[in-house]
């Protein structure tokens, strides 16, 4: 138990700052403010002062009983109190405080906290007791959340009983029956190909990844080790028990394999609706403000106030959809540049796949460069060095052949035969009989697999291919289960590689890799994210994030904007403003540029969690590097002279602007500052709307569509960003 002078201590630090604030501005609320940032922001930060007694030490302050009740009103104020019920707070007397002062705080806590999926924590056995002393109001909302938490744990008991069904299976045995899944259950026929692939079957095929992702850690979690020490004895025996009898007659009984699929099919089945619930209504109950409750009786619906034509969530989707697209055009027009057209690309029957493998990997490897700042090379765990480009591309190479070698002809045999299992086996037997495993998984030694991918690292310096190379594109992309495991058993909440982040995954002596998912996995994503999100304790992220504004100040200079980066201002009253990340000046105007760059995020969750916390602070470093900008100006010849401002100038007008490499909240005010996406500076000031529409590859020319006719100017360039006329082009669409 935390002892009580521990949280005084912590409760007087925040009491400190609301009075010398209050003393400085002399409002209530700005000093509140200012202490609720300084808890969401982690502070104060000191030994004993961990997150439980931060989120008890601010409620027990005595400013509460002080200041007007509209300052519990703020969006702060409720994201502090989710976060502080999030992390335990419990005090029975503050509960009861909140719920007298402000239900509607306490309200909105309790959801951003979402508490009441854990109904055994004392917070949640605390807020039940406060419906004693509740109105109407705060009973209903207290049904809804038990509602909910039913409704889950319904999906959870379900979801536990099939997997008892399942126990027994190794981890390599439920990769086998996950590949044959997908192969049943998302490969469509070939005449459908055109059809399916839209907004719903990506849904359907991200749920299915989420799901199998989901299903393997259970599996890591609770299978002893000696699954983990795979060799080929045990592999011979799990095929022989569990893919054989299914796939050649006579080779004993099929009953078990058709039984673990039967149930197989309905444990995803049952995770894909529990994830569903969970990401669509308890997620908008929770995080959307814009959204409503009823009850129909027993039956509750959680519905919008408005029903908007088409969501954000949406909308950023098709601005990512487009963005993916401008990338694409780029390398096509750097690609037809260049030589390689005239260049041969493997053997004559692969060339089209080949090039297209080799377009699509320099179109990720220029969206890492210009907008993430990742280097050429890249350090891996073992301090050794791997080429990105050859990492994309070989993923790339890896897609194209699963598509073609797998995929392809598991069509053309499920058509012909109209069975999905005898079109396993054909697709098995042509492969054994030609030498290739052409089983629903593949699996291979590491430095077998080094050897067939070698030919992938064909340069000037090594002509016959570099194997080094190829053992290190390898790692890059591996998931390595044993590694994997002992992690999680120390680090519960790491961040798990998804299947199409790292799709190698190591088990024991072998690397397997899912064919369906190999073929159609997001790889701009998968490279994104492996580097960003699993890889976001890398020592290389501060130099990566001074090339990102390095790049974006030079492409803003050959706009004849001047550049200042990282400046840092003179501290005004003992504030450190903190360092400026890009200033650029033209034609009297001055943009104030705080640039964030994190990952591509796939729920409302995570976006929500990113606008409450890397977002948020944003915007409150940009008030206090605006105030201090405002006085550099007047006082800092030197910064003036950098960025040729002339003497007589005073009436500029300054820009703070928070760019961002997620589209996330964009266009958006965030606490009064406009975020922007850094894709969208990219593409209006190198003037090429044009390429968000078409496809260079189909049509040899795209409408034309300056943005700047009369040439360019700050003027036009601000107003262009700041009314968001880039995403004009979603209208068309």
């Amino acid at each position: 138990m935390t002892p009580p002078s521990i949280v005084e201590q912590c409760s007087q630090t925040y009491q400190n700052h609301f009075d010398k604030v209050l003393e400085s501005s002399g409002t209530p609320e700005e000093a509140i403010d200012y202490c609720i940032h300084q808890y969401l922001d982690g502070k104060p930060a000191k030994k004993g002062y961990t997150t439980q007694v931060q989120s008890t030490a601010l409620w027990k302050c005595h400013f509460w009983q002080k200041v007007p009740v509209s300052c519990y009103y703020s969006d702060p104020a409720a994201y502090a109190l989710g976060r502080s019920l999030h992390f335990g707070l419990s005090d029975t007397e503050i509960l009861k405080d909140l719920l007298h002062r402000t239900p509607n705080t306490l309200i909105r806590g309790i959801r951003y906290s979402q508490i009441f999926l854990q109904p055994d924590s004392k917070a949640w056995q605390q807020i039940l007791l406060l419906s004693e002393d509740a109105n109407e109001d705060f009973l209903r909302f207290l049904l809804v959340c038990k509602k909910l938490y039913y409704e889950l744990n319904s999906y959870d008991k379900l979801i536990v009983d099939l997997q008892r069904q399942l126990d027994e299976l190794t981890v390599f045995e439920f990769l086998l029956y996950s590949s044959l899944f997908t192969f049943q259950n998302l490969v469509p026929e070939p005449s459908d190909v055109l059809a399916a692939v839209n907004n719903e079957w990506f849904e359907v095929q991200q749920g299915v990844s989420d799901a199998l992702n989901e299903l393997l850690v259970w599996k890591l979690k609770t299978r002893d080790n000696n699954d983990l020490r795979l060799n080929e004895r045990f592999l011979a025996r799990s095929l022989k028990l569990h893919l054989m009898p299914l796939l050649i007659p006579g080779e004993g009984t099929s009953s078990v394999g058709l039984r673990n699929i039967e149930i197989f099919n309905r444990l995803v089945a049952a995770v894909m609706q529990r994830n569903d619930f969970q990401q669509r209504t308890t997620s908008e109950f929770c995080f959307d403000d814009d959204y409503r409750f009823r009850f129909d009786g027993d039956q509750l619906t959680i519905y919008p106030i408005e029903i908007p034509e088409e969501s954000d969530w949406d909308v950023n989707g098709r601005k990512l959809s487009i963005l993916h697209r401008y990338w694409f055009n780029r390398a096509i027009m750097d690609y037809f540049q260049s030589d390689l057209p005239e260049k041969k690309f493997g053997l004559q029957e692969n060339d089209v796949f080949n090039r297209l493998a080799y377009i699509k990997a320099y179109q990720i490897f220029l969206h890492l460069d210009e907008v993430f700042g990742i280097d050429s090379q890249i350090a891996l765990p073992d301090t050794s060095q791997v080429d990105l480009f050859m990492a994309i591309h070989s993923l790339e190479l890896m897609t194209a052949f699963f598509n073609i070698s797998y995929i392809g002809e598991f069509q053309k045999y499920r058509q012909d035969s109209g069975n999905w299992l005898n079109a396993l086996s054909r697709l098995m037997l042509q492969g054994i009989s030609s030498g290739e495993n052409r089983f629903p998984l593949t699996w291979a030694e590491p430095s077998e697999k080094a050897q067939r991918i070698k030919s992938w690292t064909v340069s000037d310096a090594h002509p016959e291919g570099n194997l080094k190379l190829a053992e290190d594109i390898l790692k890059f992309w591996t998931m390595d289960l044993q590694e994997l495991s002992e992690s999680l058993k120390e680090s519960p909440d790491i961040p798990i590689p998804e299947f199409h982040e790292r799709p190698i995954i190591k088990l024991g002596m072998y690397s397997f890799q899912l064919p369906w998912l190999m073929a159609t996995q997001n790889n701009s994503t998968a490279a994104l994210n492996n580097l960003r999100r699993i890889g976001c304790r890398r020592k290389e992220r501060k130099a990566e994030t001074h090339r990102i504004e390095s790049r974006l100040g030079d492409l803003f200079h050959s706009k004849g904007f001047n550049v200042v980066q990282s400046y840092e201002p003179e501290m005004i009253n003992d504030n450190d403003p903190g360092e400026i990340d890009l200033l650029c000046y033209m034609e009297g105007h001055l943009l104030l540029l705080e640039i964030k760059s994190t990952y591509l995020r796939k729920t409302k969750q995570e976006v929500w969690l990113h606008r409450t916390t890397t977002l948020r602070k944003a915007a409150r470093q940009l008030e206090r590097k605006k105030n201090a900008l405002s006085h550099a100006l007047k006082h800092d010849v030197d910064l003036r002279s950098e960025l040729q401002i002339p003497a007589h100038i005073d009436d500029i007008k300054i820009h703070p602007w928070i760019v961002d490499t997620s589209i996330e909240h964009d266009q958006e005010l965030i606490d009064g500052y406009l975020k922007v996406s850094l894709e969208g500076l990219v593409v209006i000031l190198r003037n090429e709307r044009q390429l968000l529409t078409g496809n260079l590859l189909m049509d040899e020319n795209l409408p034309e569509d300056d943005m700047f006719p009369e040439g360019f100017s700050a003027q036009q360039f601000v107003e262009i960003v700041e009314e968001g006329n880039l995403w004009s082009v979603l209208s068309v669409e």
